[in-house]
């Protein structure tokens, strides 16, 4: 794209940002990709804007068919520059393009591209109309040509500097790109464009055409036009300091500067724009830079001034000639650097040959001549190091430098003939001083003028080690051994110079000279040599030196000695005479003057100079300076008085013998003394002298004295001696007498009010900050408040320090609103500032005062001051001008950093935020700029600078703070969350400009994020976060992100490995990786299916889901970027899971330390922090009162280990950042992966690659989790991911749905044939499965619980399969692994058990006894872990009769004490079921502990071990078996918790299967069994017998339980006769034949044809998934078949002969009503019945199979979801997906489908038991009982009430019935037989019993 195709503006920018980072790149990281980059950018960028550089600044002309073509665009659509179609233009559009052609007489298209840069950019400048931001870009756009031409010729090499070290190539490229544009006039061209920019005419021509804005646009403009020239100037600076300029661009530099005159500036100083111009001409005619080259030959051809051989004449004609110049000064500066530069050229004359050069350097002293009478010197001082000048940039500080010093070096005769002649002009002064006369008035004084120069340019320290060349410290110092500036003859010759004067100096050269002292006394060094050159001149043989300390202090202490004044007595008066004291003239004045400004810079600059000054006691420095502030001195000499004790305040040391001698002097009025007797001290000229000259020194030098001494320490005790200790009448005279009159007093200089706040300011924010806290007394002293303490007061409550600090924040934000330059700007800056601190620093201290005051009503604190009413503009806008101080964050970082600091702090409450939300929103115009100034604010910190970062930090963090209150809040406006009312909130949000979208702190949030540092990106990472996670913009920032910039997708793409050592980095990666979490979520929930697979495919396999296939995983997840791991297993790999942990300290002197780290710790999200600060002040404080009266040598150890013991605490810290950083992002990496895991739908989970990478991540999880190295703060994080992946690999492998025989499994890409279905890692997760159960048995109770469900999910992997694969089965897969006839499953058990079997005593011995004791959860895992493995070592070697885990359990005890805890338990649960608890643990830990019971007895091993360890005794004694709620309190379907009885049922079932167990195990042939379970069932035979009968309103839970009891009494009959000897099994019996006679009479009423069959129909068939009604008639065919078992085994119990058979059934086929166990036995009508309708249920049973099995055969195609959700239930279906509805339709069917096959079989069980019942009666009926009536005796027969014995005619009446009855049912049981045994292959059985009854009723 070309330059015109971008636009004028835009074109460039991108020009200037080429050119600004190649220079970047290559000078910090040259020959990176990044730069490499850079640099042909340039070359691509600089090729196509070569025109511009050649043509600089000139506009393209005014085109008339441009203009016809802009017209014509109102009414039709025409084709512009840089659009491909045509386009329509608005009128407006095209009357703002004509103007700005018209303004800048710019071609038509190019005000057009202004203007459309404008449009494209206006959410940069809300509020501003597009016409004036095309004008600020004009100039912009000129600004930046400027800046890209001085950066590139910067970037060329050359003699003053190298800017691209390590890319010589690109600054030699530069430098062949440049060389033609200066051929062609380049320096012609900008000092015709300096000339002709003018910048008043620029604004008169902007005002007459409306083209200036606001305050703020104005400014913008006029500093972007006044940046022009100033940048044109610097690039031929630039050049010529490079390499110097030829012969004809100098003349014309020297042309152009004739023509300059110093009228333009108000002081006379000369202006940036010529000051650069000159600096570049005397650069090009500098001569010294031949002399510093190694090769002379070269070096003459390569400069300008020997190459060119008429430069030299032709200069030197031009700087003689006599033409005038408009400024004189700028001649003769130009003569002095030439006059260098001819005796630089004398020691190469012969080398150069040129022509003439003979005669030339020999008129060098005429040109110097020259020089002198323009007074050269003077006009450096005053034109060029003015103070609107100064500091100078360095470059030209060196070029002054070496044009002065090599005039001092070259020409040391002219040097010595100005000092001769300055001593003789001294001596005719004084001459006519002695004679009363005054001195002449036109005495030249050159020798003076350069001293003063000197000084004058080594002012300041703007020269740095300058001043070092002109010390030779071999002379002052010649036993030092410290490093120094070489040494030669220059520096020799430039000592003597400043020895030249001599032992004595005369008076007119005193104060010249002596400044220039106090200039080349800048820097610390140089102090040294200052002071030791005066020390030496103080010694005995330089007696009458007037250049030594000695005569300094002498002077000083004689001046003081005779003005001193002694105290009036006690009886003096007002009256008393006073002798008048002796004067000093004017001269001497000035004298002592410089001698104290040269001990202030000497005692500023260095310590040694300054402690040595007051260490001699001859001169106390100190003493003497107070002293002469208590006499009548000049005010200029008490300003220097007290600025030089500022400056020996500086040592803490010295600092307290200040504040004892100005507290002995009374500097500081303690009292107003007796009537019409003045105070004295300092306050008498402030408030007299000051006030009247509306001039301030002494007032700003008194604050900076305090200031000094504040910082130093302020004496606990100070002014004890005299007065009420303490600091109070200082801090009066600060606040009251100086700051609250601050405002009102008159000022000469307005900038100086500014200086007097900003020094009051800051004495009161050091108070603040520094003398807060008391500090304990020593002794009987009493602790004084400290100073701090009363003005926190102050400014929580509504005082005149308060209003006074709040007015100085209203009138300094006034002006700044006001963008000008006013006098006293940087004081103004600065009170702001501390303003600011001060406020900031009184509410985080508040907390002090507010809680202890007592007058609440007073004290009102910071926030609620600040929201009061603003005097001075009658509204509260105290929080809108803290906001407006924001936006001037361009200038002013460090004030928009404290700004956001104090709104958060102050408006981060609810009524807060309002009232300022309210001031923000009062007016669209107030809301857009306060929008904006955060928004710049966040953007500006994409520049790198430290202090816009830490101002866009606060305002992120301020965005947070307020994210937390209420919405709609302030936050969401700045974000642009709020609706245009501001009371609600958007639902979603668009770019910066999209149908008038702001700009908001969101766009600059993110577009801020790739290029900010780690620390902002942090705070910017935890902001999205923060609004991705709350409700309320959730949703609408998830869309964006995702939909404009894809954010998240992206950073997780280009995610490397997480940086261990960077606690930054970690912290991002962990709001990532969370941020990513929720979105995941989001995808979930609103069932976004593509963009979900997208994300996890990126987080699984590393790699973009390819969007043109069809979205099938199997095929596009395989692969990944090269077979990568992913992100996520990437990171898991990367992560360190150890940080080292500090050494411990040893300390010797400091044994408390680690006890006050300790102390000094307060709480903090990142953990425990140690307070350095006040941890040093208490090792201070602790190593000055163990030290007290110690030497120095003595305390350097103490200093030493007070270091030692601060760099632990400071490790401390950065160690427990580190810990929480890797914490965080563990967490987020743990959020990811659970989610990640819980929300990837079935189909795409079940692939081969997501098995990978399910199967590897939980094996690396395990074996990181495992790494001795690692931290358990870290590793315990992750155990819950741990769980999630197990539930999940158990999810994987759990069985597949049996498909139609039609199903063609090769076409499922999820199942191959001969495929391995459990890889060989699983047996790896479960080794380290069980190594962390071991590990971390110690952790925590959630570690420990997320361990042992892990490995129960584990456990559970197809442990509760029906039924396994057969190894015949030719569809199953076959493996040459597999041993023979072993399916894939089982080979899976057996090896998890070998892998189990390693450490099964270890891992039974932590179960067993968490089992015992520990938490509630922990418990019923354990529990349940033990139960799994031993179900898993049943499967693994169901023929082994030997049990490990069993043998284990008993050998050690852990059966025992599972057995003694169920006495516990007992208690527990006694108070559960009777008492009103609704604590529900107890109950669970019961049923699983019962569960491991059962599971145990399922062998028959186990079985006998638990009755031998007192199983029975046990539950037979527990108390909560017999209390049965008597009301049956059911639960409503609004509760949540169970009911009594559902609690009762629970204990009961968990019982009652523990026995049903043992039976299965050991058989009900077992007498051992059969005799404990009836104990059982005796000792809680009132509560069975209860629930032994058919419940009046059925239910569920109900005929379950009665199914159970039913089969426990059924299981109880004894094998054979029971012999009972002991009593207590008497009643036993008596209360099991009680239970039995009950179980007997439930046969009629549990018949499927029964009322109670009619009830069930009411039951629902779908409730919430379960088939109620199916599984409650399964409940009902269970109790049936309970009951005919015990009739059987009764039946048998006699013995096998027909004739000793035990008779249930009475001979009676009636149809009368059946009686209980109160009435008669049942008849054998009742097994007729029983026979026929189970037949018949058979059928139905049989048929509802087929129904549901061909509907579920049918789910192989594609049925619509609406004929599925009939199968769902209603609860569900109406929310449920399509997918999720196929799947519960589906569970649903297969429920169905198992129930009725489970009624079928318990259906063909009833009618063989019943058939054979009848047969067996009806046999003995027939052919026994008329022959048997004197047979043996049938206890049980008696019992139940059935005669034996009957006659002929009733056995005749008994076939009779019997064939009637039977006629139909043995048809229907004959086939049932048939279906069933076709089917199954089932034992012809009941076609056996059939027949023998048939046979009987025949015959």
């Amino acid at each position: 794209m070309t330059s015109t195709n971008k636009g004028l503006w835009a074109s460039m920018v991108g020009l200037d940002q080429a050119v600004q980072r190649a220079v970047e790149t290559s000078a910090s990281s040259s020959g990176t990709p990044e730069a490499l980059d850079a640099g042909h950018n340039l070359e691509v960028v600089l090729q196509r804007h070569r025109s511009a550089f050649i043509s600089l600044l000139r506009n393209p002309p005014k085109n008339s068919n441009e203009r016809s073509t802009l017209q014509r665009a109102t009414t039709e659509a025409v084709i512009l520059p840089g659009h491909t179609s045509p386009t329509k233009l608005s009128e407006s559009f095209v009357k703002e393009a004509t103007i700005i052609s018209d303004i800048f007489n710019l071609s038509e298209m190019s005000a057009v591209s202004l203007l459309n840069s404008a449009e494209e950019e206006a959410t940069l400048y809300p509020g501003v109309p597009r016409g004036l931001i095309a004008v600020l870009f004009y100039y912009d756009s000129r600004v930046s040509l400027a800046n890209a031409l001085k950066t590139l010729v910067q970037s060329r090499p050359g003699l003053s500097w190298v800017l691209l070290p390590d890319n010589e190539e690109l600054s030699q490229s530069i430098a062949r790109y440049l060389d033609p544009v200066l051929n062609v006039g380049l320096v012609d061209r900008i000092l015709e464009l300096v000339s002709s920019l003018d910048i008043t005419k620029e604004i008169e021509l902007l005002q007459q055409n409306r083209a200036l804005g606001d305050a703020k646009h104005r400014k913008l403009v006029l500093d972007k036009f006044s940046a022009v020239p100033g940048l044109l100037a610097d690039t031929v600076f630039c050049w010529a300091a490079q390499t110097p300029l030829k012969k004809e661009e100098c003349r014309r530099l020297m042309a152009h500067l004739a023509k300059v005159k110093l009228t333009e500036t108000s002081d006379g100083s000369l202006d940036p724009v010529n000051l650069a111009l000159l600096m570049a001409l005397l650069y090009s005619l500098e001569a010294g830079h031949l002399l510093a080259c190694e090769d002379m030959t070269e070096a003459l051809t390569q400069f300008s001034i020997t190459s060119d051989r008429t430069f030299v004449q032709d200069i030197h004609k031009e700087v003689k000639s006599d033409q005038a110049w408009e400024t004189p000064g700028l001649k003769a500066i130009v003569q002095l650097a030439w006059t260098v530069s001819l005796a630089n050229l004398r020691q190469v004359a012969v080398a150069t040959q040129l022509p003439d050069i003979d005669a030339i350097l020999e008129d060098d002293d005429a040109v110097l001549d020259e020089a002198l009478k323009g007074k050269v010197f003077s006009f450096i001082q005053n034109s060029i190091l003015s103070k609107k000048n100064t500091p100078l940039d360095n470059f030209y500080c060196q070029r002054l430098h070496a044009i002065l010093s090599d005039f001092i070096v070259n020409s040391p005769e002219r040097v010595k003939a100005m000092k001769n002649r300055a001593d003789e002009n001294s001596r005719l002064i004084t001459a006519n001083l002695r004679e009363s006369l005054q001195p002449p008035t036109n005495l030249d004084q050159p020798f003076e003028e350069l001293l003063t120069c000197l000084a004058a340019l080594y002012r300041d320290g703007q020269c740095g080690e300058m001043v070092e060349d002109f010390w030779c410290p071999s002379e002052i110092l010649p036993t030092t051994s410290q490093p120094y500036r070489s040494q030669g003859t220059r520096q020799m010759q430039l000592f003597k110079f400043v020895r030249l004067p001599g032992d004595y100096l005369p008076p007119s050269l005193f104060v010249p000279y002596i400044s220039l002292l106090t200039s080349l006394a800048t820097t610390p060094r140089s102090a040294q040599y200052v002071y030791n050159f005066l020390r030496m001149n103080s010694q005995p043989l330089s007696q009458g030196s007037n250049l030594a300390w000695e005569h300094f202090m002498t002077a000083l202490t004689q001046y003081y000695n005779n003005l001193k004044l002694e105290e009036p007595g006690a009886m003096d008066t007002m009256y008393r005479a006073r002798g008048t004291p002796r004067g000093i003239t004017p001269q001497e004045v000035q004298g002592l003057l410089s001698v104290l400004q040269l001990m202030c810079t000497v005692a500023t600059q260095d310590e040694l100079p300054r402690v040595a000054l007051c260490d001699n006691t001859a001169w106390a420095p100190l003493y003497v300076c107070t002293g002469l502030l208590t006499c009548a001195v000049p005010l200029l000499l008490k300003i220097e008085l007290i600025n030089t004790l500022a400056a020996f305040s500086s040592s803490p040391a010295l600092a307290q013998r200040v504040w004892e001698l100005v507290e002995g002097a009374g500097l500081i009025p303690l009292h107003e003394g007796v009537a019409g007797y003045k105070p004295r001290g300092l306050l008498v000229d402030i408030e007299e002298v000051e006030c009247s000259r509306e001039e301030f020194p002494l007032t700003r030098a008194v604050l900076k004295l305090l200031t000094t001494l504040v910082r130093a320490g302020i004496p606990p005790m100070i002014g004890a001696a005299t007065r009420q200790p303490g600091f109070r009448p200082y801090l009066d005279m600060v606040r009251d007498r100086i700051f609250l009159r601050h405002q009102s007093r008159t000022y000469k200089d307005s900038g100086e009010r500014w200086a007097v706040a900003h020094s009051c300011l800051e004495v009161l924010h050091l108070l603040l900050t520094e003398q807060l806290h008391a500090l304990p007394a020593s002794g009987s002293q009493a602790a004084t408040q400290p100073p701090g303490h009363s003005i926190l007061l102050d400014l929580v409550q509504d005082s005149q320090l308060q209003k006074q600090v709040l007015s100085v924040l209203h009138d300094g934000v006034q002006i700044l609103e006001q963008h000008k330059d006013v006098p006293g700007q940087k004081d103004l800056q600065g009170s702001l500032l501390l303003v600011l601190q001060l406020l900031l620093a009184a509410q985080e201290q508040q907390h002090l005062v507010l809680g202890a005051s007592t007058k609440p009503e007073i004290v009102l604190g910071v926030e609620r001051l600040l929201m009061g009413i603003n005097v001075q503009s009658g509204v509260s806008d105290h929080l809108l001008n803290v906001i407006r101080i924001v936006g001037h964050h361009q200038e002013l970082p460090s004030h928009a950093a404290l700004a956001c600091c104090l709104l958060a702090n102050s408006a981060a409450r609810p009524s807060s935020q309002s009232h300022l939300l309210s001031l923000i929103t009062s007016t669209t115009t107030i809301a857009a700029t306060v929008r904006h100034s955060f928004v710049e604010v966040i953007d500006h910190a994409t520049l790198g600078i430290p202090e816009h970062l830490e101002a866009a930090d606060a305002a992120l963090q301020l965005l947070l703070k307020f994210l937390e209150l209420p919405s709609p809040n302030l936050a969401h406006f700045l974000l642009g969350y709020t609706a245009e009312d501001t009371t609600s909130l958007r639902s979603d949000l668009l770019d910066a400009g999209a149908r008038g979208y702001p700009r908001t702190a969101l766009h600059a949030t993110l577009a801020a994020l790739p290029s900010c540092p780690p620390s902002l990106a942090e705070v910017a990472y935890r902001l999205l976060y923060q609004l991705c996670s709350t409700g309320s913009t959730s949703a609408a920032t998830l869309r964006y992100l995702r939909s404009s910039r894809d954010l998240l997708y992206r950073t997780v793409a280009t995610m490397g490995p997480p940086h261990n050592d960077s606690r930054l980095r970690l912290l991002c990666q962990g709001w990532v990786l969370r941020c990513v979490a929720l979105e995941l979520r989001y995808h979930a929930i609103h069932q976004q299916r593509s963009q979900l697979a997208r994300m996890i495919h990126l987080l699984v396999a590393g790699a973009e889901l390819p969007q043109q296939e069809p979205l099938d995983v199997s095929q596009g997840w395989v692969g990944g970027v090269g077979g990568g791991r992913g992100p996520l297993l990437t990171l898991l790999d990367a992560v360190d899971l150890n940080v080292e942990a500090p050494p411990p300290l040893q300390c010797e002197y400091l044994p408390r330390a680690g006890e006050l780290i300790t102390g000094c710790e307060s709480p903090s999200p990142e953990g425990p922090v140690v307070s350095l600060k006040l941890l040093h002040q208490q090792l201070t404080a602790l190593i000055q009162e163990g030290s007290a009266g110690a030497s120095l040598a003595q305390r350097d150890p103490l200093q030493e280990e007070l270091e030692l013991v601060m760099g632990h605490a400071l490790l401390l810290n950065q160690t427990r950042a580190l810990l929480y950083a890797h914490r965080h992002f563990l967490e987020g990496w743990r959020q990811v992966v659970e989610v990640v895991v819980a929300v990837t739908p079935p189909d795409l989970i079940d692939t081969p690659t997501h098995h990978t990478f399910l199967h590897t991540l939980t094996h690396d999880l395990t074996r990181r989790l495992l790494d001795d190295s690692a931290l358990p703060a870290l590793t315990t994080q992750l155990v819950s991911s741990l769980l999630m992946l197990v539930t999940t690999l158990r999810t994987l492998h759990a069985p597949r749905p049996h498909h139609d025989p039609q199903y063609i499994s090769l076409l499922d890409g999820g199942a191959c044939v001969g495929q391995i279905e459990f890889p060989s890692s699983l047996q790896l997760v479960l080794r380290g499965l069980v190594e962390c159960v071991a590990k971390f048995r110690q952790c925590g109770q959630g570690v420990r619980a997320s361990t042992y469900a892990a490995l129960l999910n584990y456990l559970q992997i197809r442990a509760d399969s029906d039924e396994r694969t057969s190894g015949d089965d030719p569809t199953s897969p076959v493996s040459l692994l597999l041993a023979p006839r072993e399916t894939q499953e089982e080979q899976f058990h057996r090896e998890n058990y070998e892998v189990v079997r390693e450490e099964l005593p270890q891992l039974v011995d932590v179960l067993a006894i968490e089992a015992g004791g520990g938490h509630h959860v922990c418990q019923v895992l354990a529990l349940t872990c033990l139960s799994a493995l031993a179900a898993l070592e049943q499967r693994a070697a169901p023929l082994t009769g030997e049990s490990l885990l069993l043998s284990h359990l008993a050998d050690h005890g852990h059966l025992r004490r599972l057995l003694d805890d169920l006495r516990a338990d007992d208690r527990q649960l006694l108070a559960l079921l009777t008492a009103d608890d609704d604590d529900l643990r107890p109950l669970y830990v019961y049923e699983a502990r019962l569960s491991l019971l059962a599971r145990v007895a399922l062998s028959p091993a186990g079985a006998r071990i638990l009755l031998q360890t007192g199983l029975t005794t046990r539950l037979s004694e527990m108390a909560a078996l017999d209390c049965r709620p008597t009301q049956l309190n059911l639960q409503t379907d609004d509760e949540f918790l169970p009911s009594a009885v559902q609690r009762y049922r629970s204990v009961l079932s968990a019982a009652l299967r523990v026995y049903l167990a043992i039976l299965t195990s050991l058989g009900t042939d077992n007498y051992s069994a059969t005799a404990h379970l009836l104990r059982f069932l005796a000792a809680h035979s009132e509560a069975f017998a209860v629930g032994l009968c058919v419940p009046a309103v059925p239910s569920l839970p109900a005929l379950e339980e009665v199914a159970l009891l039913s089969a426990a009494v059924a299981g109880a009959a004894a094998p054979g006769p029971i012999t009972p000897t002991d009593p207590s099994q008497l009643e036993s019996g008596a209360q099991a034949t009680r239970l039995q006679q009950l179980l007997l009479s439930l046969l009629p009423y549990v018949l499927p044809e029964s009322r109670l069959s009619a009830a069930l129909d009411m039951l629902p068939e779908n409730e919430e998934g379960v088939n109620v009604k199916e599984l409650a008639r399964t409940a009902t065919l269970t109790t049936l078949v309970a009951v005919l078992n015990y009739a059987t085994a009764r039946l048998i119990q006699g013995g096998s002969d027909t004739r000793d058979i035990t008779l249930v059934f009475r001979a009676s086929m009636d149809t009368g009503p059946a009686f209980g166990a109160l009435g008669r036995p049942l008849s054998l009508n009742v097994l007729v019945e029983c026979a026929s309708q189970v037949s018949h249920h058979f059928n139905v049973a049989r048929t509802a199979c087929e129904s549901a099995t061909a509907h579920l055969q049918a789910f192989e195609g594609n049925q619509p979801v609406e004929h599925l959700r009939q199968y769902v239930s209603s609860a569900l279906a109406d929310s449920a997906s399509p997918a999720a509805v196929r799947k519960l339709a589906e569970e649903h069917l297969n429920q169905v489908v198992a129930l009725h096959r489970q009624q079928e079989q318990l259906a063909v069980h009833a009618a063989e038991s019943a058939t054979f019942l009848l047969w067996k009666h009806l046999e003995y009926f027939m052919c026994h009982a008329p022959a048997a009536p004197g047979s043996q005796d049938d206890h049980i027969g008696q019992e139940l009430g059935v005669p034996r014995n009957l006659t002929s005619t009733e056995v005749e009446n008994l076939r009779k019935q019997a064939w009637s009855s039977l006629q139909d049912v043995l048809p229907r049981l004959q086939k049932v037989h048939d279906q069933y045994s076709a089917d199954s292959g089932h034992v012809a059985f009941l076609a056996a019993a059939i027949t023998r009854v048939r046979r009987l009723l025949v015959h």
